[in-house]
């Protein structure tokens, strides 16, 4: 399953809208899926620098994504170690 690509027209709030429903769609299943370590960590820079360019291109505010990611990441890390 690739990561979403961003359309230039797109605005950085519908794509970040997609990504998130994208890593609940990858979450739902409950088997573990075995992916290259490193198409997933570009696939996450393309991602964010992506929100982060339509986000500055309609001057909104980068702060409030990493917020919410920031906040997705705590969640998914306690869920994962067990807290």
């Amino acid at each position: 399953m690739s990561a979403p690509v961003r359309s230039i027209s797109e605005t950085a709030t519908a794509f970040d809208r997609r990504v998130c429903m994208h890593a609940a769609r990858i979450g739902q299943g409950s088997e573990r899926v075995e992916r290259d370590a490193r198409l997933v960590y570009v696939e996450g820079v393309h991602a964010g620098l992506s929100i982060a360019v339509a986000a500055l291109q309609r001057r909104e505010r980068l702060i409030d994504y990493l917020r919410r990611w920031e906040g997705q990441l705590r969640s998914l890390q306690e869920r994962e170690s067990g807290g």
